[in-house]
């Protein structure tokens, strides 16, 4: 799911390197204050690498990821997200669930929204995601193409930030992240019904 998950929110400026840069901070932020120190030079190191690719990728694109590079992304936040919470034994495995939930959720409403509505192979891309529902609102918002693009990954992103700082608050209680990562899938379902 995850690394499906990445592929599929490429493709705008900085929507995928913004959003695995947010992901691995927090990742990084929580294994720092642990001290597993050989989780969190490689998670470091890796996050030196896409702010990197940022800074050619948005505003304005000059460098792209590509296929291979959001599954090497996707691939490398499953298995960090994992190993974190193998090491963080004090801290919900639901919290690492919120820390994903975009990725994942964007895969899975996806094919159940194809199969079940569209009635459609879930197989077939569309262009009915989220974030490309954001990208024509900001269209019909008068803003250009380009504008358009980056500001996609400035609102799902800074959305996506705001609401899993409260899980972050509240790290160590597994059961506000139990029900606030339910929360998130109908904040979700909510925001797509409200996008047309």
């Amino acid at each position: 799911f995850i690394i499906n998950g990445s592929n599929l929110i490429d493709g705008f400026n900085g929507l995928l390197s913004i959003h695995s840069l947010i992901i691995l901070s927090i990742l990084l932020f929580f294994n720092l204050l642990n001290d597993n120190s050989d989780i969190q030079y490689i998670i470091l190191y890796t996050g030196i690498i896409i702010l990197i690719f940022t800074y050619f990728n948005f505003p304005n694109a000059k460098m792209f990821l590509g296929d291979s590079g959001a599954y090497l992304i996707g691939t490398f936040i499953a298995v960090s997200v994992v190993n974190s919470s193998l090491l963080n034994p004090n801290i919900s495995p639901f919290l690492f669930c919120i820390l994903l939930f975009y990725l994942f959720f964007e895969v899975f409403f996806s094919f159940f929204r194809k199969l079940l509505i569209v009635r459609q192979s879930p197989l077939l891309p569309d262009n009915q995601h989220l974030h490309m529902r954001v990208y024509k609102f900001l269209l019909r918002k008068r803003y250009t193409k380009l504008k358009a693009n980056y500001l996609t990954s400035v609102y799902v992103n800074s959305t996506y930030l705001l609401l899993v700082l409260p899980a972050i608050i509240f790290s160590e209680s597994n059961l506000f992240c139990k029900y606030y990562f339910l929360f998130l899938l109908i904040i979700y379902i909510y925001l797509y019904k409200k996008i047309k």
